[in-house]
């Protein structure tokens, strides 16, 4: 092994030695290893088909009043990022019944104060409405969040319930 390496090192010297006499740059004799940059795809069984999530409930509005909403999740999973359509309904102390709809993305985080395992769903508005935050309980709740990441109500009818 030590001859060969001494042998190698000899005829690559001789080399650089005759190289240097020409006027012309040599580039020395390296063996370069081929590298492939092929693309290829990756079967990946683990991400699925796009789901629909369908949460149905009674949470207190921004301002205080008690409003219906229904709120449908499309994501790979659905503790995955992916998109949301609200629809809030309430009636005003007027008597009117008002119902906003509401799309953007939806964005899961983990953890919030006293509980570091919480998985937390952050809705952004593609219409610039303020940003939504719901904590899951399961797959078959979600409850509504301040902006300290606090339940808004402790209130157990005021929870959305997955359909």
């Amino acid at each position: 092994m030590k001859k060969t390496l001494t042998m190698a090192a000899i005829v690559c010297l001789a080399a650089l030695a005759v190289s240097c006499g020409n006027k012309k740059r040599v580039e020395p004799a390296v063996a370069i290893e081929a590298y492939s940059d092929s693309i290829y795809m990756v079967n990946d069984s683990t991400i699925g088909d796009l789901q629909t999530y369908i949460y149905e409930g009674m949470l207190p509005t921004d301002d205080g009043i008690p409003a219906n909403y229904v709120l449908t999740i499309n994501s790979y999973g659905l503790n995955a990022d992916g998109t949301y359509t609200l629809t809030e309904s309430y009636t005003e102390t007027n008597g009117m019944t008002r119902t906003n709809m509401d799309e953007g993305q939806k964005i899961v985080m983990v953890g919030m104060p006293n509980d570091s395992t919480a998985v937390v769903y952050e809705l952004i508005s593609y219409n610039s409405r303020p940003k939504m935050r719901l904590v899951a309980e399961g797959d078959s709740a979600l409850h509504k969040l301040d902006k300290d990441l606090k339940r808004v109500s402790q209130d157990v009818k005021h929870k959305l319930r997955r359909k």
